[in-house]
């Protein structure tokens, strides 16, 4: 886990160093644009007014122009587009020691600019060109400022003499006309000075900071990109982790379920893997446990099977040979006592089969109707029991998903339980609704205390009042019907029936079985 973390971060890492880079080449090609494109406009104003002046202007700018048909250029599409939005384009060429500067003229040419160096040349000759063009338009400076100003990446402003911090040589060039052109001492901020003819003002253009790269700006969106990438980082690395316990937990509930082969794959040697090998020595020690108890209750039952049927046959030959009623009645106690044992026997293999482990049940689309009719026709309660079926009928074909060995056995415990302690009527009503099944069971006996219905479907027990040992019952039959209920992921439970009075039992169950 720890290693993916780390993994992820050095990733998020680097993504942001690359988009940072790559915000800052996006943001250095704007500033680079804007601060040429006030003297670009200005230039291109010039050469429309006046073609002539090209050889003056490239003398001012220390620079190549020349005018030519954008067709010569060989642009791309977008930066066609770019061009006739107004914006300039720089391209730098001869190995980067020259920039290419083009801007759009009004005649569908481009202004061609080359400058090989940057000086303060370049911002002299803009400051005459705004001070000349704004002398030719007969505009108040103010308007005329104002009307430029979305031209230029930089502003453009009127100051005075009294407002400058100017030494006196300083003072002298701009008395003189001279375009001053002052540079930060750390470098990182420049402007150019005029003075405006015949007006006691100071032309401001600048001031002109240069390029930061770590401005506030890139930093939040950088610090977004890496917030939503680190995000989706711990998103990867958590979902996997989701992933693989929702594989153990799968593995888990199909243990439960009885599969005990259910293995969890280890890949890895982080804590979900470590807790998957956990989980499987869990398993197998588990399996082993089970395999040796089911052994164990097979052996056991199938050595008693042997004596009991060996007793069984013996008796049979002292009945046939033994004339004395007495005699005789005994050997019936005796008879009836070794088919309990039978009995016994086999309900504990049944019960062992459900509890230790559980089977695998075999599900399949049934008719709970029919099978709950099926029970009531063949039981066999005493002489003054009677048992009927009410319910859902079973011609309506009302399937379930079960499996109909295991839901027989249950509702026949269920009904054989309640015409043992039935006065006279035990009542079998069937449910089959959308999403669940229920069978209902229900005797006029004596009922069970409610204080008891918490451990009436324990192994074994026996209550009181309900449970005697002339009733007959080994205290396991309940406690099938609950494992049975179980395995087919509902549940059982006992109440008073309200129409006859005695126990009422309940089966309920989902009507489509879900495999975990």
């Amino acid at each position: 886990m720890y290693s993916g973390l780390l993994a992820a971060l050095l990733m998020v890492s680097l993504i942001c160093m690359a988009a940072l880079q790559l915000v800052n080449l996006v943001r250095s090609a704007q500033f680079n644009e804007d601060m040429v494109a006030g003297s670009l406009y200005l230039l291109a104003q010039r050469l429309q007014q006046d073609p002539q002046a090209i050889t003056e202007m490239a003398a001012r700018f220390d620079a190549a122009i020349q005018i030519v048909p954008a067709a010569a250029t060989r642009l791309d599409p977008y930066q066609l587009e770019r061009l006739e939005r107004g914006r300039p384009l720089i391209e730098s060429t001869n190995n980067g020691r020259t920039a290419r500067l083009l801007y759009p003229m009004a005649d569908s040419g481009l202004l061609d600019v080359q400058v090989s160096t940057v000086t303060e040349l370049q911002a002299q000759a803009t400051a005459y060109l705004l001070v000349e063009d704004w002398q030719r338009s007969g505009e108040p400076v103010e308007l005329f400022l104002q009307r430029l100003q979305p031209r230029f990446g930089f502003p453009l402003s009127l100051t005075t003499l009294e407002q400058l911090v100017l030494s006196d040589a300083d003072f002298a060039r701009l008395q003189y006309g001279d375009v001053l052109v002052r540079i930060a001492i750390e470098g990182q901020e420049a402007e150019a000075l005029v003075m405006l003819p015949g007006d006691p003002r100071v032309l401001r253009l600048g001031p002109i900071r240069a390029f930061d790269p770590y401005s506030w700006q890139a930093i939040a969106v950088i610090t977004v990109i890496g917030i939503m990438l680190l995000g989706l980082g711990v998103y990867w690395v958590v979902n996997s982790f989701e992933i693989r316990l929702r594989k153990l937990e799968q593995a888990t509930s199909r243990l439960a379920q009885g599969h005990l082969n259910a293995r969890v794959a280890i890949d890895g040697s982080d804590p979900v893997s470590r807790l998957g090998q956990a989980f499987n020595k869990m398993a197998e020690h588990i399996q082993r446990l089970i395999s040796i108890q089911r052994e164990m209750v097979r052996a056991v039952s199938h050595e008693l099977r042997t004596p009991v049927a060996r007793i069984r046959f013996g008796l049979q030959i002292i009945e046939d040979s033994v004339d004395d009623a007495y005699v005789t009645k005994q050997l019936n106690g005796m008879d009836a006592d070794i088919q309990e044992l039978d009995e016994l026997i086999d309900e504990i293999l049944t019960y062992a089969r459900l509890e230790e482990g559980g089977p695998i049940l075999d599900f399949q689309r049934a008719n709970v109707a029919a099978i709950a009719d099926q029970v009531v026709r063949e039981a066999r309660p005493p002489s003054h029991v009677s048992v009927s079926y009410a319910g859902v009928s079973p011609d309506h074909e009302q399937y379930a998903e079960v499996e109909p060995r295991y839901i027989h056995r249950a509702i026949q415990n269920l009904v054989g339980n309640a015409g043992r302690y039935a006065a006279g009527r035990v009542r079998v009503t069937c449910h089959i609704g959308t999403d669940t099944c229920r069978v209902d069971v229900e005797d006029d006996g004596p009922g069970i205390p409610e204080e008891d219905w918490d451990r009436v479907f324990t192994a074994f027990a026996r209550l009181d009042d309900s449970r005697t040992r002339s009733s007959g019952g080994y205290g396991l039959g309940l406690s099938i019907v609950r494992r049975i209920a179980y395995w087919h992921g509902g549940r059982a439970m006992v109440s008073r029936s309200e129409q006859l009075g005695g126990a009422k039992f309940s089966l309920i169950w989902p009507r489509r079985h879900q495999d975990a």
